[in-house]
Formats: C-alpha cells, sequence, structure tokens
C-alpha cells in the first residue's frame, strides 16, 4: 500500500525522498554544504512550489555551472544540486535499492522496490531469484500483464543473457547469442 508516501508530510519542502547509500562521498562530490543526499529513484513532490522556485530552470542553471566532470548520477546528482539538503527525509522502505541482484536493505519491510544497475528483473539475464519472482507476481496483476522478459541491446547482456540459458539447459538458443555475437565481431567474414 503506497497511500502513506502519498500522504507523506513534506514539511514545507519542494520534495521529499529516502536519503542515498554513500551520501557523504556525493556530497563532497558535488559539493554540497548540507552533507545531506537523496536517491531520486522515488521522489514525493509538491509541484506548485516545483513551478514557483522555478527548479526545472534552477536545475539546467546549475548543470552548466558545475559541468559534466562532477555529475556522476545525472539527475540525481542536479536535484541534490538545486536543493542541497532541503527535502523532507522518507522512511527507506518506499526505496528498498537492489543492486546487481543484490538487496541492500533486506531487512526492511519494503514498499517500493528501485533497480538501480542495468540488471532488471524484465531482462532476460536477470538472475532468478525472490526479488525476480516477486517483480513478475505484481507484473501479472498489473495493467502490463502481458509483458514477457526482454533482451539486453548491449554485448555484456547478450553474454549474460547466454549464460543463463545454458545454466537452464537451454543450450541451443544459449548457443545462439553467442553466435550473434561472432557475426557482431567479425561481421562480413562470418560465414
Amino acid at each position: 500500500d503506497i497511500l502513506p508516501l502519498w500522504q507523506s508530510d513534506l514539511q514545507g519542502k519542494v520534495l521529499g525522498a529516502v536519503r542515498d547509500y554513500g551520501e557523504a562521498k556525493s556530497c563532497v562530490r558535488i559539493g554540497l554544504k548540507s552533507g545531506r543526499y537523496f536517491n531520486s529513484g522515488v521522489l514525493v513532490m509538491d509541484l506548485v512550489k516545483w513551478r514557483q522556485q522555478k527548479l526545472t530552470q534552477k536545475l539546467f542553471v546549475w548543470l552548466e555551472q558545475v559541468g559534466s566532470t562532477k555529475i556522476l548520477w545525472g539527475d540525481q546528482d542536479a536535484l541534490n544540486g538545486v536543493v542541497d539538503g532541503e527535502f523532507a527525509e522518507l522512511p527507506k522502505i518506499f526505496n528498498g535499492i537492489v543492486i546487481n541482484n543484490t538487496a541492500l536493505n533486506e531487512d526492511l519491510a519494503v514498499v517500493l522496490v528501485h533497480y538501480i544497475d542495468y540488471i532488471k528483473p524484465w531482462h532476460i539475464y536477470y538472475m532468478d531469484s525472490n526479488a525476480k519472482e516477486l517483480y513478475w507476481q505484481y507484473v501479472k496483476k498489473s495493467l502490463w500483464s502481458d509483458l514477457r522478459p526482454m533482451d539486453g541491446k548491449t554485448v555484456q547482456t547478450a553474454i549474460m543473457t547466454a549464460r543463463l540459458l545454458y545454466k537452464q539447459g537451454k543450450y541451443a538458443e544459449s548457443a545462439s547469442y553467442y553466435e550473434a555475437l561472432l557475426k557482431y565481431f567479425l561481421k562480413d567474414k562470418y560465414q
């Protein structure tokens, strides 16, 4: 139930978010004075205040001033740079981080799961886990119940897909991914 998230008290702030792992390093990297840095995967925003404060324009100005050398996490860095600690802190249960098939806060009764790496449960190569099963259970209950796992579009994801298919005993399908990679690397030399 995400009703408590929608009812979050923003304490007069323009947005609410969960503080990020690695917060101290990110604050130093982008020059935050507050020492507070949030993960932008789940946000509750007061859009009236956002527009009144012209934060979209401020984001672009901040990005121009900072330049790309300090930016590591795109929109997240920019949002933090402009807000600089002036956000309402949401409970960690609303942004349960999963990276490389590993939940960073498994001990919490997480309400929203946020897959922060390029490995997502909707990709074929996502390793079997409880998180993957849970994801597909909710997809089946949703308006998008006809979704199916997707192939990746990079060399690395093709290799991961081939490995997973091999582990599942789907040898011919696995070999087709390796064959596609050979064709890609050898281009017109492949016969």
